[in-house]
């Protein structure tokens, strides 16, 4: 497998396309000989970020399991992420346990060996953006998505040993294959032996042909939260920052914040409607943790 070799472009702006996640986490857990990593959630600002993951593989030695339940995210980030595990001295083992989609499936390929559960999927397909401005920017930009999916499919292909042809029709066609398929095309390398409950739900409506098995559920989504997914309400609905969303977190665990935030000085022009609903729901999420 080779290093993917592609940069950003200048100035590039980070968008989030996925509006409603739970469940997510983002923790490694180390062994005698093992550590365990389990990525189930995005790629990029909004979940997993390259520099936050290659910070927890600085801290790894020996061979890693590295779980993923990902929608997908930020190119760049899960180019970074990939190129990384492909320079990690051990041994790195794969296991899908609900999805691997997007870019997440590029992140999958870094494996020595990528094990599906018997119920997870692998999607690819062609690279998104968000661009503003003439049609010489939209030209660029054009030619900027027609290099990262050239450099994404050859990454399939060497892979899989299919053609590039074939591998950029699947990726046209934004393909979701089943652990079986997966296997079959040379994605993975074994299904495993036993049915994995994914312990993340993602909203996948921007994508076309999302299984129904992974859609979003209203009746079960409330069940899933976790305190990374509260940090995002209050980052996503509230915008906080990281580090802001953390004290909030903090202070209200600690009972020292309401629903009602303190208008300071100089804030007239802001909504406080949306941060004191995410304040609500993150102290309801908090308290049923408790």
């Amino acid at each position: 497998m080779d290093k993917i070799d592609i940069a950003a472009p200048a100035g590039e702006r980070r968008e989030r396309f996925f509006a409603r996640a739970v469940g997510t986490k983002f923790a490694a857990k180390a062994g005698e000989a093992i550590t365990e990593i389990e990525l189930y959630d995005e790629i990029g600002y909004w979940g997993v970020t390259a520099k936050g993951f290659r910070a927890r593989l600085k801290e790894t030695t020996g061979d890693i399991v590295l779980k993923i339940n990902s929608p997908g995210g930020d190119v760049f980030d899960g180019i970074a992420i990939y190129n990384d595990l492909l320079a990690y001295d051990g041994k790195v083992r794969v296991e899908v346990t609900g999805m691997a989609a997007s870019i997440a499936s590029i992140i999958a390929m870094a494996g020595d060996e990528v094990i599906l559960a018997e119920n997870a999927f692998l999607m690819i397909h062609n690279a998104w953006t968000i661009a503003v401005g003439n049609r010489h920017d939209f030209g660029d930009t054009a030619a900027v998505l027609a290099k990262i999916d050239d450099a994404l499919a050859r990454t399939y292909a060497a892979r899989t040993k299919s053609g590039i042809r074939e591998i950029k029709r699947m990726m046209d066609d934004e393909t979701w294959m089943t652990a079986k398929e997966a296997v079959e095309s040379g994605f993975a390398t074994s299904v495993a032996a036993h049915v994995v409950t994914p312990s993340a739900m993602f909203d996948l409506s921007v994508y076309a042909h999302a299984p129904k098995a992974l859609c979003w559920d209203e009746e079960t989504a409330d069940e899933y939260d976790t305190e990374e997914d509260i940090e995002k309400v209050l980052m996503r609905d509230a915008g906080r920052t990281r580090t802001q969303a953390r004290s909030l977190i903090k202070d209200i665990r600690a009972g020292t914040t309401t629903s009602k935030p303190e208008v300071k000085p100089g804030a007239d022009d802001v909504d406080l409607t949306a941060l004191a609903a995410a304040l609500s729901r993150a102290r309801a999420a908090i308290h049923s943790q408790s």
